[in-house]
């Protein structure tokens, strides 16, 4: 969903340029005969109020009705108004599926400290963070049934200085995660309902940490 995003995001900016200069040329050429105005101020005004703009150039600006409108510049406003078009609807749909994406799931967090391009995020029960460097700490309070404190895992592949903290009223485990780590965590002396589960880093660099609580 993120290179989505960003792909949708490049070609929507550059699809916007291509467009707004096609409307640019168009609008000039086309009220240079069509219009008793100056060609520049309707152009300016096409193209920063648009589309209110061009909807009043075509229904006003317009003045002279009877002289044939150029084509100079028609075919290129056209296709790259469709392309313009399409490339909103799938812009609108990344922006709405990278918020979905990004959101905790209920799953409140805190985070302290100082952080550099750290990515985190719940999503389908598991809590993925990366970081160039961490120094602080990051929680997440996931609810977990039975089955999930069964199957709560976690993947790490990281420097040193980080620590898994899982605390549930006066129970609590910490598991150091520096290095490699690919386990089952013995989760029987939590009972289901709300765990807090922090990660604390001691300036921590290249932290890869993928913690999953699958039903």
């Amino acid at each position: 969903m993120l290179a989505f995003f960003i792909v949708s995001t490049t070609l929507f900016s550059i699809l916007s340029i291509v467009f707004t200069i096609a409307l640019a040329l168009w609008t000039y050429e086309d009220a240079k005969v069509k219009s008793d105005q100056s060609p520049l101020l309707w152009v300016l005004f096409s193209v920063l109020v648009f589309p209110i703009g061009t909807i009043v150039y075509l229904v006003a600006g317009r003045t002279n009705k009877d002289v044939e409108p150029p084509r100079k510049y028609k075919s290129f406003l056209i296709v790259s108004g469709i392309l313009y078009a399409i490339l909103t609807v799938l812009f609108t749909v990344s922006i709405i599926g990278f918020t979905v994406s990004a959101m905790d799931s209920g799953v409140g967090s805190t985070r302290i400290g100082n952080f550099s391009a750290s990515w985190s995020r719940v999503q389908n029960d598991e809590w993925t963070f990366t970081a160039r460097t961490a120094n602080g700490w990051e929680r997440r309070s996931p609810v977990l049934s039975a089955e999930q404190l069964a199957n709560f895992h976690v993947l790490s592949d990281s420097g040193d200085g980080i620590i898994l903290h899982l605390e549930q009223g006066n129970t609590q485990e910490i598991i150091d995660l520096s290095g490699f780590h690919d386990q089952q965590i013995n989760m029987s002396a939590f009972q289901a309902g709300r765990v807090n589960v922090t990660l604390r880093f001691d300036r921590a660099q290249d932290v890869d940490v993928r913690i999953s609580w699958w039903a």
